[in-house]
């Protein structure tokens, strides 16, 4: 109806039918992820990633300079429980505080305990090493195949606080115990834990983010665990982004054993590693930016390296192009690549599509092109970073004015999806709203300011990766955030099901009950409310 009023409004036949060939013509060239020259396995193999590429719009209108978005959707197969024989070796470093500040609330108790659960976790097939740190830096236990579990749990044991935080010099020495055994075909990682600040050797954020994009850069990604409220978040953010891997915020010490756990899960079900995506930019287009990544943009090509990616995980990259619609016709915008190493075969995996779109001097064939989901994920990314400096603004001590930029990015974003009804942008505005309120009680005390502070980075981090489970949880998603949802519901009385991380239909009836109850919108959506409800925000 829309497309053939819009043909209407033309100015004769000749118009007419340019306007349908342009519009059928950019429709049907919807970009899909090519194989390239290193996916000619063969027809048995199937690609363990392949994104899905799509464009906000397939036509632009002549002469304007609106940017183009571009999402690309990752959702890595899930996979059955393989024995310990099959899956990825793992040669994995642990580093853990010991220093002072341990004693308090029993951390190193629950470190300890921790540490065991991935010693249990691993084979004599993986090699493990064990670092500990306070103002002086020791290897408890070298890199070896883990053998001699109970051994090396004894000296786990005798983990005790003590000193200052010498952050970096132990950090550093998991990344020389990885890779004195790296190895292309294993999952190479440090996993990072800290209940401090970096006030000994190196503690300069700039060179520490060297260190670790150097670590990175010969094989070695890093994880870090933030316990308690007196670390520094944007280092432990900064160390795990620079290193390609997860980030934790652990408020409660008694959970470390199960964000270890979780740690341990993912890099056994990892399916790609050194991953990246490549867009070359085609004469079309004058800038591009990414969203939620760290990019590097040179001589026409922006590189966006990207974390290991594990079965059953769901992922977004959204990237927006500032492009230049001279003439009508087909304008090329650029080649986007994705490349990754498969971890099955141990073989470096390519795809690459060419993005272009049509140009029309008809604004309503223009406006007929438009994909709504793609819109709203890209109106979703800009939030983010608009959300990220509305935190800054608290976090400076700004709180009237954080306040203040908290309500006009929600008015902003309500109405822009009142012609897209987005569920994610509803769910921002309410994000937002509550936070709005939050910041009021957060104020009243340093450790209220503390929290407040911690629990929005990490949400922010992870949803400028496109994964909003710690804000927002529907059916179909999986993971350990609805597994606590699970268990939340479960000691109310109202779930009856397992805790196995799937929401399924049933725990959408959980949630719609519970919104009753505590007269939340009744919608079967985990949003911000509901969780908070929950004690799960």
């Amino acid at each position: 109806m829309r497309i053939s009023m819009a043909v209407k409004r033309g100015a004769g036949p000749g118009r007419r039918a340019l306007g349908l060939m342009i519009l059928a013509a950019a429709l049907a060239a919807g970009p899909a992820l090519a194989a390239g020259p290193a996916l000619a396995a063969g027809p048995a193999f199937a690609a363990a990633l392949s994104p899905k590429v799509e464009l906000d719009r397939k036509v632009v209108l002549l002469g304007e300079k609106r940017p183009v978005y571009v999402l690309v959707a990752f959702e890595a197969p899930e996979a059955e429980a393989k024995p310990a024989a099959e899956r990825p070796r793992v040669n994995l470093a642990l580093v853990l505080d010991r220093s002072g500040s341990m004693a308090a609330r029993g951390k190193i108790g629950y470190a300890r305990t921790a540490a065991k659960v991935v010693v249990d976790m691993l084979t004599p097939r993986d090699r493990l090493a064990v670092v500990e740190y306070d103002d002086r830096v020791t290897v408890l236990w070298p890199s070896s195949p883990v053998e001699a579990p109970e051994m090396l749990k004894r000296q786990i044991d005798g983990l005790t606080p003590r000193g200052a935080t010498d952050l970096t010099g132990g950090l550093m020495k998991g990344v020389e115990e990885v890779l004195k055994n790296i190895d292309s075909r294993s999952i190479n990682r440090v996993l990072l834990m800290s209940d401090g600040l970096a006030n000994r050797g190196i503690t300069r954020p700039s060179m520490i983010r060297q260190l670790v994009r150097q670590a990175r850069r010969r094989g070695v990604s890093i994880s870090t665990a933030g316990l308690g409220l007196q670390y520094n978040e944007d280092l432990m953010q900064a160390i795990a982004e620079s290193g390609g891997a997860n980030y934790y915020y652990i408020e409660n010490p008694a959970r470390m054993s199960r964000i270890f756990r979780h740690e341990m899960s993912t890099l056994y079900a990892t399916v790609g590693k050194d991953a990246k995506l490549v867009f070359s930019r085609g004469f079309g287009v004058e800038k591009v930016s990414v969203f939620g990544y760290p990019y590097k943009s040179e001589e026409g090509r922006t590189v966006v390296p990207l974390e290991n990616f594990y079965a059953g995980e769901k992922r977004s990259v959204v990237l927006r192009l500032e492009i230049k619609p001279e003439s009508p016709g087909e304008l090329r915008l650029g080649r986007l690549e994705f490349s990754y190493l498969d971890t099955k075969d141990n073989r470096p995996r390519t795809q690459a599509v060419e993005l272009k779109v049509m140009v029309s001097a008809d604004p309503e064939i223009t406006l007929a092109s438009l994909n709504k989901k793609v819109r709203a994920q890209a109106l979703l990314a800009e939030a983010d970073e608009r959300h990220t400096e509305v935190v800054r603004l608290f976090e400076k001590g700004k709180r009237k004015e954080a306040r203040a930029a908290a309500a006009a990015l929600a008015k902003r974003i309500e109405r822009q999806n009142k012609g897209l009804k987005s569920l994610g942008l509803a769910k921002k505005v309410e994000e937002l709203r509550m936070e709005g309120r939050q910041m009021s009680a957060a104020a009243a005390s340093p450790m209220g300011r503390a929290r407040f502070l911690k629990g929005a980075k990490q949400r922010l981090y992870y949803a400028r990766r496109g994964k909003r489970g710690k804000s927002m949880l529907k059916e179909g998603d999986r993971g350990l955030e609805v597994e606590r949802l699970q268990e939340a519901l479960r000691t109310r009385g109202i779930y009856k099901g397992k805790a196995d991380g799937r929401f399924t239909a049933k725990l959408t009836l959980a949630v719609r009950e519970f919104q009753r109850r505590r007269k939340i919108s009744v919608d079967g959506v985990a949003g911000p409310l509901t969780l908070r409800a929950l004690g799960l925000y």
